[in-house]
């Protein structure tokens, strides 16, 4: 499966260690970069954009990124990582795991809270990133899987991460819309990935199994705008108390993910080029909301900008596949 790796050669200049700091604080999220060895530190990317979804290509020398406790406490942010990796190894730290790739391999790792990749030599990656959201997990659960290798010699990493590596080649060079309904492709077998690594550990414990049958009667209910914990609570043949403290177990409240849920869905379409001349309130009608100036609030007070905002500013052709400075972990 050496072809998979085929990608034409990237055509930035290479940036030493202080461009390459300057670049991650600019243009990503802020880590602490140390080359290893002696030979001087060079490093380049390549990033295609379709919507939230940024897939960058990078080389750079050995050295260790570290997101530290500083540095998340610095701000929040729900940023997810996938990296894939093309040749060299990886090494990914996160949540009292440890994960060693291997060129075809991928992890997963989450920039809210600190990890470390160790690079011992030249390596070459692809990275995916996006919001949490797009997950449809909680972050508690996601946790379970962090820093935990998917080979590539795997029977879903057979299927998975050749797809990554082919979304990586090849995005740049597609129409939006079939850009992005690849791009939620890729995250849709990444959940595939997860879910299965979950599996095991729910079905051994009563309450995470409740809580993801939960989870799933609210995304298949989410278009109802009387959704409520109490209808909730009735399809399960449970109390709404005991809903409401299976969801603080983990950190969040039954009404939080619904509002959550709902608004990472219409983020979504806002994004999908194929649905531009839909009216916002139509699309967020479609998920539940039909107040337009309550959902308008909501996602200002969610994403910082308003839904027609958001919609200009990414449901556009993606760029092509440019070699621009942008940060490596």
């Amino acid at each position: 499966m050496a072809d998979i790796f085929d990608f034409p050669p990237l055509e930035a200049p290479f940036v030493d260690i202080v461009q390459w700091r300057r670049d991650v604080s600019e243009s990503f999220v802020p880590l602490d970069v140390h080359p290893l060895g002696d030979a001087p530190f060079r490093a380049r990317v390549g990033r295609v954009d379709v919507g939230a979804v940024s897939v960058f290509r990078i080389e750079h020398s050995a050295s260790i990124v570290a997101r530290t406790p500083a540095l998340v406490s610095r701000g929040a942010t729900d940023l997810i990582k996938v990296s894939l990796q093309l040749s060299g190894e990886e090494l990914i730290e996160q949540d009292g795991r440890v994960a060693l790739l291997h060129a075809g391999d991928l992890a997963i790792y989450d920039t809210s809270r600190p990890y470390t990749l160790r690079f011992d030599g030249e390596t070459s990656l692809v990275v995916l990133t996006f919001p949490h959201g797009y997950l449809d997990i909680p972050r508690e659960e996601l946790a379970a899987v962090t820093a935990t290798a998917f080979p590539l010699e795997s029977p879903l990493g057979r299927v998975v991460n050749p797809f990554l590596v082919g979304l990586a080649q090849s995005l740049g060079e597609l129409p939006a819309g079939h850009g992005q309904r690849l791009a939620r492709t890729g995250l849709d077998l990444l959940m595939t990935l997860i879910r299965t690594h979950l599996k095991d550990g729910i079905r051994r414990d009563p309450r995470r199994q409740l809580l993801h049958e939960v989870l799933g009667t609210i995304d298949r209910l989410l278009d109802d705008p009387e959704l409520s914990p109490a209808q909730i609570a009735a399809a399960h043949f449970i109390s709404t108390r005991h809903l409401h403290a299976v969801f603080a177990e983990h950190g969040i409240t039954v009404a939080g993910w619904i509002r959550e849920r709902r608004l990472e869905h219409i983020r979504r379409d806002l994004a999908d080029g194929e649905l531009a001349a839909v009216p916002i309130a139509r699309i967020a009608a479609r998920w539940g909301l039909v107040n337009p100036a309550h959902f308008s609030r909501l996602f200002r007070a969610t994403f910082d900008q308003s839904p027609s905002e958001y919609r200009a500013a990414t449901a556009l052709e993606p760029a092509l596949a440019r070699e621009e400075r942008a940060p490596a972990g």
